[in-house]
């Protein structure tokens, strides 16, 4: 059984990076964050065609309480370095 990978691309408050991060490993398997440009807030999430709709609606959720997430976008992609 072979999984497509999936680049979820938002931007973030960069004093709320961590935070976001430390909330998306507290649910364990859904994806693997990698903040590509922290002046510029440019965040990526890698995960799985089985996970991905979790991880949206996880910044969701972030989104309601507060958190700043913004331009969230989709992609099939494997390249973990570029934005």
């Amino acid at each position: 059984m072979s999984f497509d990978t999936y680049k979820i691309k938002f931007i973030a408050n960069r004093n709320q990076i961590l935070y976001i991060n430390s909330v998306l490993d507290s649910y364990e398997g859904i994806g693997i964050m990698r903040t590509i440009d922290k002046a510029k807030g440019l965040v990526s999430v890698y995960s799985t065609d089985m996970q991905y709709k979790i991880v949206l609606a996880l910044l969701s959720a972030l989104k309601k309480e507060g958190v700043f997430i913004d331009n969230i976008s989709v992609e099939k992609s494997e390249d973990v370095d570029n934005w």
